[in-house]
This record gives structure tokens, C-alpha cells and sequence, in this order.
């Protein structure tokens, strides 16, 4: 849990990168909210370029490689979304409940990670793990993050 108002401007918080870590796909939440994205610019629903994410600076992740091109898509697919929404919901009086990172996240490393990993990641020499956090602005607000980040394993080369 991160103070948000102890952030400056430009300043993203990064608690999920570590010497390995290669780039991030940040979580827009309101991605798939129809009206909320209006205000979003309809942003995609996870970015590098987004403030929690990460750009990638390793050549085998360049935008149109054919590593990050299929990473995308399935980032982008329908197994990650089946995966958002059957991951258990916060506040479950009204409408079904309310989607939450602190539930979403442990459900994409139990159940998508895993999968893209095998299919495309370790033979290639990477892996994904989704990460969380929450911030608090200077009145209380929560702020929830979310991101996939891809870490090079021991074996993986510098570029390919």
C-alpha cells in the first residue's frame, strides 16, 4: 500500500520491477466499461504507456516483433477476459459484485499466466506474472493497479 500524494508527478510507482524485468503492460479497468472509457480516450485495456506500465527496451519485445505481437494477442483475447471475470468479485451485495485487482490478480497467476508461459513465453526465455497494489490520494481515495509484467528467466538471451 502506497501513499499516492507522496508520488510526484512523472513519478510512476513500479513495486513489481526487479533487475529481470523487461517491461509492463499496465490494467485500464474502465477498458471494458463502456461510458467510463469515454473519459479513458478509450484506452486500451492493458498499455505499456500507461503510468503503471513499463516500455520495453529489449529488441525482442519491439513494437511488431513477433514475440509482442502474439503476447498482445492474447493479452488482448478472450481467454483474458474470461479470466477478469470469473476471478472472484468484491462487495457481492449488489449486481453480482464489483471486479477488484486485489481478486483479478491471483486469479491471472493461477489461471492465464501459467498458460501463456508455457505456450509462448519460456521457449523464448520470458515469463509473465500479474502484480498489484493500492495507493490512497490525499483525502483516502483508493487507487487500485494492476499489471502483467515480462521478466527475462536465467536462460533467456539479450535479443533474438
Amino acid at each position: 500500500i502506497y501513499n499516492r500524494s507522496s508520488l510526484k508527478m512523472g513519478n510512476c510507482c513500479t513495486p513489481y520491477k526487479s533487475a529481470n524485468t523487461v517491461g509492463a503492460y499496465g490494467y485500464n479497468g474502465c477498458a471494458r466499461a463502456g461510458l467510463c472509457n469515454l473519459f479513458c480516450c478509450f484506452a486500451k485495456m492493458w498499455s505499456t504507456s500507461s503510468c503503471d506500465g513499463m516500455s520495453f527496451q529489449d529488441p525482442a519485445w519491439a513494437k511488431g516483433t513477433q514475440l509482442r505481437n502474439s503476447f498482445e494477442d492474447y493479452l488482448h483475447g478472450e481467454e483474458m477476459i474470461e479470466c477478469l471475470d470469473n476471478a472472484p468479485k468484491q462487495c457481492t451485495l449488489c449486481c453480482g459484485g464489483c471486479p477488484n485487482v486485489t481478486t483479478q490478480s491471483p486469479t491471472l497467476n493461477r489461471d492465464w499466466c501459467p498458460k501463456i508461459n508455457e505456450k509462448l513465453l519460456h521457449p523464448a526465455g520470458y515469463h509473465c506474472r500479474a502484480h498489484h497494489w493500492i495507493t490512497y490520494g490525499s483525502k483516502g481515495e483508493r487507487y487500485e493497479h494492476m499489471v502483467i509484467a515480462v521478466d527475462k528467466t536465467n536462460n533467456a538471451q539479450s535479443s533474438m
